[in-house]
């Protein structure tokens, strides 16, 4: 779990985010150990009693500094592809759809196929919730089920931002982005808008609740 002033991801909850932060290990492990290298042969070159137009002059060092970054980049770009792929929606159509629709400066969330309509705003911070990342409403998702997760906005442009998730929609007026969403982890997510979009920018927070099914329909009945 991600602590203060830590430098690292938010513990993943679905597949996407596991994969994206899975590509960021790999990436930032190539660049450390190119930057070992690089400065090994830098000393080297730099204190060595071997001649340093000998040592540059070598094929053989020639051939490596050639094609090992060739092979670095071909690496990096083979785990990024697989990483694209694997974010791509099914084919089954989704069991449930969730229209996001943001405005100035709250989140409104429908679930068409129930009737369920709600606004979302910051909660007012008290010793028993998270200051300013915690909603008044939070949005709750099933577990284990495939849905549709839409966004669009009602004025400027926002962006729906959940990192847990893995997920980054932009909010643009007169449009609608859609993803396909799944996740098997029950629990809490926080998001913010990720988009400038006025004085109370900092202020639209994201709660997602991951339930089990039958506590989903549960929330569903008492929200009706």
């Amino acid at each position: 779990m991600i602590k203060w002033n830590s430098p690292y991801l938010q513990d993943s909850i679905n597949l996407t985010s596991l994969k994206t932060t899975t590509l960021c290990d790999w990436v930032m492990t190539m660049m450390l150990l190119v930057l070992i290298a690089v400065l090994w042969f830098f000393f080297s070159l730099v204190y060595c009693k071997t001649s340093t137009n000998t040592l540059i002059e070598l094929k053989s060092i020639e051939m490596a500094w050639t094609s090992l970054p060739m092979l670095i980049l071909a690496l990096m770009a083979s785990i990024s592809m697989k990483t694209l792929y694997t974010e791509e929606p099914p084919t089954q159509t989704p069991a449930m759809n969730l229209l996001v629709t943001g405005h100035q400066w709250y989140w409104e969330y429908y679930y068409p196929d129930f009737g369920v309509n709600f606004e979302s705003f910051l909660a007012q911070w008290e010793n028993d919730n998270f200051r300013n990342i915690e909603c008044d409403y939070r949005t709750i998702l099933p577990l284990k089920t495939s849905l549709r997760i839409a966004v669009t906005s009602a004025d400027v442009i926002h962006s729906w931002w959940l990192p847990p998730l893995g997920v980054k929609l932009d909010a643009t007026p007169g449009r609608i982005i859609s993803m396909i969403h799944n996740c098997n982890v029950p629990g809490l997510s926080f998001g913010f808008c990720a988009e400038l979009c006025g004085v109370n920018h900092s202020y639209m927070p994201i709660t997602v609740e991951h339930v089990p099914i039958l506590l989903f329909k549960n929330w569903l009945l008492t929200t009706k």
